[in-house]
């Protein structure tokens, strides 16, 4: 999935701009711009918390079943 993809997925998750902004780090007018296909990047850090929130919506039950395991 592309930056872009990844947005668009959560939009349809009911995330706005403000709560990827809040819960990755992306500021919110990136957001807009990779919507925009503007931008095309961000910073490591924020690409890996931009996956992590995507994964955490795909698979809502993973994030139970780890801390079962702990």
């Amino acid at each position: 999935m592309t930056l872009k993809e990844k947005i668009l997925f959560l939009k349809s998750k009911g995330c706005t701009q403000q709560t990827i902004h809040l819960k990755t780090g992306i500021n919110q007018s990136s957001v807009s711009r990779i919507l925009n296909s503007i931008q095309q990047s961000v910073q490591y850090e924020k690409g890996v918390a931009l996956d992590t929130l995507v994964n955490e919506l795909l698979n809502p039950n993973s994030e139970m079943k780890n801390q079962a395991v702990a």
